[in-house]
């Protein structure tokens, strides 16, 4: 009876759970098997070895009949004492291949994600890569000094700003040649007029005999006032190439700026009197301040000297100094011929002459204005002018008080 209670067991949860069971007493004798063909008989497996000695055993095997195969020996115990074994054999060929085909799916799975990733970046690459690609011929162009070079970028990231950074810079190059271009045409013109004049003169002393003396020295005076002349625009061309590479540092002494001024006008004051001129300064305030005063002084001298070349005889210009807010400002005023409206915006440019012929006539360069102007500019200060034809033009500096 308890046989058979057993066989009943185990045929049912044999079937239920699709595998072999079969029950074993101590003595490794089968009392009930799920398939009826070991009972009665003694089993010798590890599984069983085990779970009889307290153990649950689990192993794997493959056989060729019926593929993977899973034994497992669990004890039977009661009171504290090993009664028996339950072996349990069970298929395991679809978990297998259950773990196969997942295990292929995920290698497809992986196959199909590494492609779209692949192609992801590469598209990523590209669009990346493209506005990028826009600058390579402008480069290449511009290595060939073809500086008006400009990409086209339209997108609203970086790459626009990137874009928009290299249109200016091409535009800031062109500019840049352009005026380098102009600056040799100019100074190649402004050393060819003395020049041509020093040959001129020479020439006509070599082909003259018996030259009176006072004729040759009317000539060498004219030679000497063309070296002068030359002289003065070697000397500036120098200041302003120093001054554009930052070579020029400034000795910033604290000093009365009045000092400066007085100084300017009794060095020009022969100058004025030559045309019988009155150089007048009008001092409102003591001002003391932080400046390099040879430069201050350098470029205030280049706009008085300007009003008095280009004013009429008897004329008068004014100095002022008064102090405006937190800045030092000095205000030059004439009253001679006065600059046209469309040349104020050109003044400070290199080379520019309100009236060409006037200016070589009283030995301008034309850099004088320029140089004043990068003066002011290395002490963060302005220069700004008023002009009226016929009225006389009016130059105010402003110096930053720091002392």
């Amino acid at each position: 009876m308890y046989k058979t209670y057993l066989q009943s067991i185990v045929d049912k949860y044999g079937e239920n759970l699709n595998s072999r069971i079969i029950i074993l007493n101590k003595e490794k004798r089968v009392v009930a098997d799920s398939n009826d063909e070991f009972n009665f008989t003694t089993l010798n497996l590890e599984e069983i070895d085990k779970s009889l000695l307290g153990e649950i055993s689990s192993n794997n095997y493959y056989f060729n009949d019926i593929g993977n195969v899973m034994y497992i020996g669990y004890p039977v115990v009661f009171e504290d004492e090993i009664n028996g074994s339950v072996f349990i054999s069970s298929s395991i060929n679809s978990l297998y291949e259950n773990v196969n085909s997942l295990i292929y799916k995920i290698k497809v799975l992986l196959i199909v994600v590494s492609l779209l990733i692949m192609v992801g970046l590469y598209l990523l690459t590209y669009l990346f890569l493209k506005p990028i690609n826009k600058f390579y011929p402008a480069i290449e162009n511009i290595k060939k000094g073809d500086l008006g070079q400009k990409v086209d970028i339209r997108t609203s990231d970086e790459f626009s700003l990137l874009g928009d950074a290299f249109n200016s810079m091409t535009v800031r190059l062109n500019e840049v040649d352009e005026q380098r271009e102009a600056f040799v045409a100019n100074v190649s013109h402004e050393l060819k007029t003395p020049l041509a004049s020093i040959k001129l003169l020479t020439e006509n002393l070599l082909l003259q005999d018996n030259i009176e003396k006072k004729v040759y020295r009317e000539f060498l005076k004219d030679i000497n006032d063309e070296i002068d002349r030359l002289n003065n625009i070697v000397t500036e061309l120098l200041s302003l190439v120093d001054l554009d590479k930052n070579k020029l540092k400034l000795d910033l002494q604290i000093t009365y700026l009045n000092y400066i001024l007085e100084k300017i006008i009794e060095q020009l004051n022969p100058l004025a009197k030559e045309k019988n001129m009155k150089l007048i300064f009008e001092e409102r305030d003591r001002i003391q301040i932080k400046i390099d005063k040879n430069k201050i002084k350098q470029a205030v001298i280049n706009i008085v000297h300007n009003a008095i070349k280009y004013s009429d005889e008897g004329s008068v210009v004014k100095i002022a100094l008064y102090t405006d807010k937190n800045y030092a400002t000095i205000k030059i005023s004439d009253n001679g011929y006065g600059i046209p409206k469309e040349s104020l915006p050109y003044i400070f440019d290199r080379f520019y002459r309100v009236d060409k012929a006037r200016s070589r006539k009283t030995g301008g360069t034309g850099l004088g204005l320029s140089i004043s102007k990068q003066i002011i500019n290395m002490h963060h200060g302005t220069i700004n002018v008023k002009s009226r034809v016929g009225r006389g033009t009016t130059f105010y500096v402003k110096i930053p008080i720091e002392v």
